[in-house]
């Protein structure tokens, strides 16, 4: 049960500029920087966009963790997901699943990583007929 303090100071939080009464009700909270308060086009059942395949480039292959980045998602974030998992849901040997072009299925409005519900996972593994296409390495 509130105190009366505590009732006494979200009534204070309701006051607008100049002491005016500010109503609360539909004010939306926990806008992201960047983000859209009103509803996105394609919103899906729940109120929420229907989730969506992505790629993922895998940064770093470990033996019990593989670090991908989702740049559809957030592009300068590295997401843990476990290997045994990218392996037993590609079918694909980890020197396969290091040259792999990955794509799985995500909830696109996440905030965390926690909430992606990453699931799908899809591998194709590039062709090495002809010469190699892609970047130069690095010097």
């Amino acid at each position: 049960m509130p105190s009366a303090g505590r009732r006494a100071g979200a009534e204070e939080d309701a006051v607008g500029l100049e002491g005016a009464p500010t109503d609360l009700v539909g004010v939306p909270m926990g806008v992201l920087i960047g983000g859209s308060p009103g509803l996105a086009e394609g919103v899906g059942p729940g109120g929420r966009a229907p989730d969506r395949r992505v790629s993922a480039q895998l940064l770093r292959f470990g033996s019990g963790t593989c670090q991908v980045v989702l740049p559809e998602w957030r592009s300068a974030i590295a997401v843990s997901v476990p290997t045994e998992q990218l392996q037993r849901s590609t079918g694909l040997s980890p020197e396969e699943l290091r040259s792999a072009l990955l794509s799985v299925v995500i909830n696109p409005e996440a905030v965390h990583d926690r909430e992606l519900g990453m699931r799908d996972w899809q591998a194709e593994l590039p062709t090495t007929r002809g010469r190699r296409r892609g970047r130069r390495p690095v010097r």
